[in-house]
């Protein structure tokens, strides 16, 4: 017996192309991952039925099967983000690669996946814990995953963080070596960090004093179990998308009247936009936001410390334009 160390993990992911839920090629770097945690759900149901002659339950059965999970990740690149949105332009050659991603609706369809109900991007996670010999791993891969919200987060002094929350359709288990994944484009980049990250609101005009910034991707996937003869969801649906972004800055008479006035009281929409800079040209985000409005605004006047604003923003569409070293985003 041999146990599993953190330092041999891996999560990773697979492209899904041509058929859902059915990955194909090397696995790809999704980030700086420092966490994964699948949820394998074998939805159980108890029968107690006249007959059985005691007070125990007559039958426990298993029902439908149901796999999600939450990856967090130092985000390097935003490839994440063209599963999250749904579509990806790739171009630029040789490096720096321009990625332009954006929205799909669901009268579109994603390029890649040919079959299925599912018209969203798909791909595969593949978490492996490596043991010391042949038979003694633990490779668990959850095909079919959709992301269902994924975040950026920056904080004053701290690594960006990503959290991508995705609903899978199947999970399969392996325990050989010729199960662990074979990683073809380690990515050794810095990540992202606070000072990487600018706020515009409008776009145009930065705000200075901006502590903590989070922008949210929701697509509130919905699981569709038919009556096909199999446990495992059919078709995971992307119903209402939803954005926010949420804004914690020192309180200063330039914004003050600003954000409370003119945007939240007044009412006002905006664009605005999270510039995102490792290096100018060739490492760079830009989510940009338009349609947007403060639900939001709180501004407490404690004893004593710097006094902040606490500011929630929903934004009606985004789009990011990005830059880096990475070819193509897409499968091909």
């Amino acid at each position: 017996m041999s146990l599993f160390v953190g330092d041999q993990n891996q999560v990773v992911f697979n492209y899904e192309s041509g058929t859902y839920a059915e990955p194909s090629g090397n696995a790809y770097w999704i980030g700086l991952v420092t966490d994964h945690t699948p949820t394998e759900t074998e939805n159980i149901s108890t029968v107690r039925y006249a007959g059985t002659t005691d007070r125990n339950v007559g039958q426990i059965i298993n029902t439908s099967k149901d796999y999600e999970g939450t990856i967090t990740f130092h985000p390097q690149t935003f490839k994440m983000f063209g599963f999250a949105l749904g579509s990806v332009v790739d171009s630029g050659s040789p490096s720096p690669y321009n990625h332009v991603i954006s929205e799909i609706n669901s009268d579109d369809g994603y390029a890649f996946v040919a079959t299925g109900n599912t018209n969203f991007p798909s791909f595969t996670v593949i978490d492996s814990k490596k043991g010391q010999a042949d038979g003694g791993h633990l490779i668990r891969t959850f095909k079919g995953a959709v992301v269902d919200s994924l975040n950026f987060k920056a904080a004053q002094g701290e690594l960006v963080v990503s959290e991508l929350k995705y609903i899978a359709q199947t999970m399969t288990v392996g325990s050989q070596t010729a199960d662990i994944p074979s990683i073809s484009d380690e990515d050794t980049s810095r990540p992202y960090i606070w000072s990487d990250v600018q706020v515009h609101l409008p776009s145009g005009t930065k705000i200075n004093e901006v502590t903590d910034v989070e922008f949210v991707i929701n697509n509130n996937v919905e699981r569709r179990h038919y009556d096909n003869g199999s446990k495992v969801v059919d078709s995971l649906i992307p119903i209402n998308r939803e954005y926010e972004v949420t804004l914690t800055l020192d309180a200063n008479s330039d914004w003050g009247t600003k954000l409370d006035e003119e945007y939240y009281h007044g009412g006002s929409s905006f664009n605005m936009m999270l510039e995102n800079v490792i290096s100018t040209g060739s490492e760079q985000g830009f989510i940009i936001m338009s349609g947007c409005k403060i639900t939001s605004f709180e501004s407490p006047s404690p004893a004593e410390g710097v006094n902040e604003f606490s500011v929630t923003i929903t934004p009606q569409t985004c789009s990011i334009d990005t830059d880096d070293l990475v070819e193509k985003f897409n499968p091909w």
